[in-house]
């Protein structure tokens, strides 16, 4: 018996050597130097950019960057072990110590006191350094920016699929046909080379280029060895179901979708930064209410001095210094919350921010300088309507969702497909024919197929679907349309409202201040009580003003960002409008408003 001789793979055709490393050498010189994902990179950028430049000057093109890590830093085996490890220790081998019991008060204080002290190289934070931080530093605007750069991978991926489509596979394959214990042994290599087009209105054509080469492995001799090529065309286009426009539906979405994108990421940019700053202009007012705090800490135990002078100088009843003592402690007591929840909110703002635990912040009193806008309701709803990138977006998805109504309309239609294909093959009479193609032994075919709309019960079902959606979608857009405008509307009152609320509130704490002047002019003329009430008096007012202002400058902020005006430029820092800071004369409400009519 005749052993089966093991196949030679060096043994292949010198022309289809030849042909395999000419379609390698195309694809090597269209990568150029450049490698894949750095022309995906390239060509992302390129697109965002293009997109991002619809919005305007305003508008800024997100980072693309290659990812640092595809997983979790831990070993590759972990990545597949089935036993996961938990770390979970039971009561008995953990320990609790207690506090000891012998620290009085005043070591409580000095503890607590002592988590509000900072290092001396402790990162000192304003307004625009947060927002600037913010930017470059926080999570949640990352993960807004990827979302923006996997718009514009799935656009690219549909594009791709719309362009030539080249492909090159080789296959081998071995035959063995036994006979009397004697293998016929044989080595057949096929390369098909080709590329395929998507038309633009349904339909695809390809071209192919198949080689093929078989090689007897028993006889190597008077065996069976030839090669052979052919050229296939081939289209297949449909009229009637999936022609026209609906066979664009994945690219037109796609398409619109990045625009979608793009304002929502300029929308999300101007909301986080709102938000930031919010946050921020918060955090100024609790050091303003700590600040208070520890004055009227000072008032009370001033206070609590005075009171004791005059207990024992029988000018006072006894109990009115225990009185002063407990609102001093209490005064304390209040202190320290206001740290704690100040600690917190750090803490917090903080992880938002991308900022590490363990280094330390100094907020800096710092607000906007904004004057109040001379707005109207009507005009503030105007500029919404025409301004909103996502009620611009909202209503463009209507437009989406009633071509989804046309397009499912086009699966009720019957099948009607026009095929054919072009073969032309090389000389049949040769062994070894290469690239010799015969045209005068081509072969057409040629085919019309119709289809019977007999069963579209599941297409009727989709094109009713696909109008309750529509109906959803216009009922959603109108919600939406009006919640805007009633939020517009809200903030110019608002705005009003913290106007008139910081004139009052000025208007109090001058009056507290003057009240506890009066008192400490002529302490002995007071009560425990009247003291007590002044300078709790003045810490409210004075807590209430500094509210006041941050609310102003907050609803001024929000009014911009609800009537689409708000624009934040790369470095993170709100950009004004012309004349938001320097007066009512040059305020944007008075020009003309998108109507083009006067604000009023």
């Amino acid at each position: 018996m005749k052993p089966t001789p093991v196949p030679h793979f060096n043994s292949t055709p010198p022309k289809l050597t030849a042909t395999l490393g000419l379609c390698a050498a195309v694809l090597a010189f269209a990568g150029g130097c450049e490698t894949a994902f750095e022309r995906i990179d390239r060509r992302t950028t390129e697109l965002l950019a293009q997109s991002t430049a619809t919005l305007g000057a305003d508008a800024i093109v997100p980072r693309v960057s290659t990812p640092s890590r595809f997983g979790l830093d831990r070993r590759d085996r972990d990545l597949y072990r089935e036993d996961v490890p938990t770390v979970n220790p039971s009561a008995d081998e953990l320990t609790f110590t207690p506090i000891n019991e012998s620290d009085n008060a005043d070591a409580v204080m000095r503890r607590l006191e002592g988590y509000s002290e900072l290092s001396p190289d402790a990162v000192h934070l304003d307004l625009r350094g947060v927002l600037s931080y913010a930017i470059r530093h926080s999570r949640e605007y990352r993960f807004e920016e990827e979302e923006y750069v996997l718009a514009g991978l799935r656009l690219l991926i549909e594009r791709h699929r719309w362009g030539p489509r080249f492909f090159d596979d080789l296959s081998a394959t071995i035959d063995a046909d036994g006979d009397n214990a004697t293998f016929d042994s044989a080595l057949r290599l096929v390369n098909e080379f080709g590329v395929t087009q998507r038309l633009p209105y349904g339909g695809e054509v390809s071209a192919r280029a198949l080689a093929r080469a078989t090689e007897d492995l028993h006889q190597r001799v008077a065996g069976e060895n030839v090669q052979t090529a052919e050229l296939i065309f081939s289209a297949n286009i449909p009229l009637l179901r999936g022609a026209g426009q609906v066979a664009r539906e994945d690219r037109i979405q796609a398409e619109r979708n990045m625009v979608y994108a793009a304002r929502g990421f300029e929308r999300f940019r101007r909301e986080f930064l709102f938000e930031i700053a919010q946050d921020f202009l918060d955090l100024v007012v609790q050091t303003q209410v700590i600040e208070n705090a520890e004055s009227q800490v000072q008032m009370r135990e001033a206070a609590e001095k005075r009171t004791q002078a005059l207990v024992d100088a029988g000018r006072e009843p006894p109990f009115g210094a225990a009185q002063a003592v407990g609102e001093t402690l209490e005064a304390r007591d209040s202190l320290n919350s206001q740290r704690e929840r100040f600690r917190l909110t750090v803490d917090l703002f903080r992880v938002r921010l991308g900022m590490p635990q363990d280094e330390p912040v100094i907020i800096e009193t710092s607000m906007f300088d904004l004057r109040p806008p001379r707005a109207d309701l009507n005009a503030a709803v105007r500029a919404a309507l025409s301004y909103r990138l996502d009620l611009q977006t909202r209503r463009d998805q209507l437009d989406d969702a009633r071509r989804a109504v046309a397009n499912a309309r086009n699966d009720l239609l019957p099948d009607l497909n026009l095929s054919g294909s072009v073969s032309i093959p090389t000389d049949d009479e040769r062994a070894r024919a290469g690239l010799d193609f015969e045209t005068d032994d081509s072969s057409f075919i040629a085919s019309v197929t119709f289809g019977l709309p007999l069963d579209r019960e599941i297409e009727r079902l989709d094109v009713r679907r696909a109008q309750i959606n529509v109906e959803r979608a216009i009922r959603e857009f109108d919600r939406f349309r009006d919640t805007m405008a009633v939020e517009a509307r809200a903030s110019v009152r608002n705005v009003d409202r913290a106007r008139f609320s910081v004139v009052l509130q000025d208007q109090n704490r001058i009056i507290a201040q003057r009240r506890v002047d009066v008192i400490e002019a002529a302490p002995d003329r007071a009560t425990a009580l009247e003291r007590s009430d002044a300078i709790e008096g003045l810490n409210r007012a004075r807590d209430a003003y500094d509210r006041a202002v941050r609310d102003l400058q907050v609803g001024i902020l929000r009014y911009l960002l609800d009537t689409g005006r708000m624009r934040v430029q790369s470095d993170g820092s709100i950009r004004p409008l012309q004349g938001i800071t320097q007066g009512e004369a040059d305020d944007p409400d008075n020009g003309p408003d998108p109507a083009g009519e006067p604000a009023g």
